[in-house]
């Protein structure tokens, strides 16, 4: 009996190909959560530090991290305690990014 041979050469660029695609929603919809959270937010904007230090990461295995990076004079993670002071600050976008993404990737 003779052995039947596939060629599963094209198979690894073609997962690749699909895991590049979803990083690329995924990153697209951190930056459509960054601008959400910029409109979003509910705390007054004296500053304009936390509205700027909204950021975004797309991790290798395509997961989203949403985070501000806005530090007080004091040295302490300044959109955290605005949002314990129950203000939005990431929270509203990163609800949104679980919705757009459930939308997005099936």
């Amino acid at each position: 009996m003779a052995g039947v041979k596939f060629d599963f050469s094209d198979v690894d660029s073609f997962f690749e190909q699909g895991r590049n695609e979803v990083c690329e929603t995924v990153d697209k919809v951190g930056s459509e959560a960054d601008d959400y959270d910029v409109k979003d937010g509910t705390y007054q904007n004296r500053t304009g530090t936390l509205r700027k230090s909204n950021r975004h990461k797309v991790e290798k295995d395509c997961s989203l991290i949403l985070y501000n990076n806005a530090e007080s004079p004091q040295g302490y993670h300044y959109a955290s305690n605005v949002e314990s002071k129950g203000f939005r600050v990431r929270s509203g976008g990163a609800l949104y990014a679980e919705k757009r993404l459930k939308e997005l990737i099936k």
